[in-house]
């Protein structure tokens, strides 16, 4: 079977025109897929962080809650006439002292915040801080003007401003859907 050059040209033009498509499908898919997989990356670290935020946060609830609930029993022994043990005593101030030590956290959770551009769901835990330094600095046992129907009222109130809290950290997580 003789060929002619035009059928060696042609052969080597469709050879060489279906591998020169092929690389190039082959290269934009490569492409296509690595920033895919960096941006999966992005949000999964994106949602890890916003989870870090939300340990710090419920640490932080946490302990409050439960100076919250020693210092309500203080005031309520109190005004009953009931003299507080020092044992009780010694554990509202070791309370104080975890609450107080834990505001790194919600700093640092600040800062995590900022870093990924959740500057409104920072600035609601600001919020949310300021309110806690409310009652950190009321809910003293130095405090003569302390009143259990008020220490009452600051429970709702601090639960209140962490339901707003999380409802904007809400918004951020969603956003970062993988």
């Amino acid at each position: 079977m003789p060929t002619t050059w035009i059928e060696i040209a042609d052969t080597t033009v469709k050879i060489g025109l279906g591998a020169i498509i092929s690389g190039a499908s082959a290269y934009m898919l490569a492409r296509h897929n690595h920033s895919k997989s960096i941006e999966k990356e992005y949000l999964l670290k994106h949602r890890e962080v916003m989870e870090l935020v939300t340990l710090d946060i419920e640490e932080m609830t946490h302990v409050l809650l439960k100076y919250w609930s020693f210092i309500l029993d203080w005031e309520r022994n109190k005004e009953k006439g009931i003299k507080n043990s020092e044992e009780k005593s010694e554990q509202i101030t070791n309370l104080r002292s975890e609450v107080f030590s834990l505001f790194k956290g919600l700093s640092s959770a600040e800062g995590r915040l900022l870093l990924l551009g959740c500057k409104e769901q920072q600035s609601s835990l600001r919020s949310y801080g300021e309110k806690i330094s409310e009652f950190y600095r009321y809910a003293s046992r130095n405090n003569d003007e302390m009143d259990c129907a008020i220490l009452e009222e600051w429970r709702i109130k601090l639960l209140s401003e962490r339901e707003g809290l999380y409802s904007s950290l809400s918004k951020a997580y969603k956003k970062a859907k993988i």
